[in-house]
């Protein structure tokens, strides 16, 4: 669907069509060798695993350094993990990672949760309004903050 970059794409299909690879054998397949494509290689990379595409599924000596990973197709990898990612929605995938992250930082903007994610402004806003509506979060002020902060609501009633 044009979603991905050209260098991303390729280490995708690469993937698919060979298996697990190590990072230098993945990069020759690509089509991406290391004198001229290793910026690229890196960012299809970041790209792939940031939209869940790809999983560090190893560690491999095969390059000088005797040290590389292996990547591998996240739904070959953990083909349960993706059994049960699609029978949720995407509204309640977005919910879930919300809360998860609010409960790691303890407190953060609706416009940081914008940011992380990638989600549009307008996304983030509708997604924090049902939370606070179902009061799955509270807005807090900060100190010195201009915006209003949200925190998590604790599950057991306490803080």
């Amino acid at each position: 669907d044009g979603k991905l970059s050209e260098e991303a794409k390729r280490v995708y299909e690469a993937l698919l069509a060979h298996g697990p690879q190590p990072t230098s054998r993945l990069r020759v397949l690509a089509g991406l060798p290391p004198k001229q494509g290793v910026a690229r290689f890196d960012r299809a990379i970041t790209e792939l695993q940031a939209g869940l595409y790809i999983v560090k599924s190893g560690i491999s000596d095969a390059n000088a350094w005797k040290y590389c990973y292996i990547y591998d197709l996240l739904p070959r990898r953990f083909p349960e993990v993706v059994a049960r990612a699609v029978q949720i929605s995407g509204k309640q995938a977005r919910r879930a990672l919300a809360l998860r992250y609010l409960r790691t930082v303890v407190a953060a903007s609706t416009a940081d949760l914008a940011r992380l994610f990638g989600w549009s402004v307008t996304l983030a806003e509708q997604l924090v309004s049902g939370m606070l509506a179902d009061r799955l979060v509270e807005e807090v002020d900060l100190p010195g903050q201009k915006s209003p902060w949200l925190r998590a609501v604790a599950l057991d009633g306490g803080g």
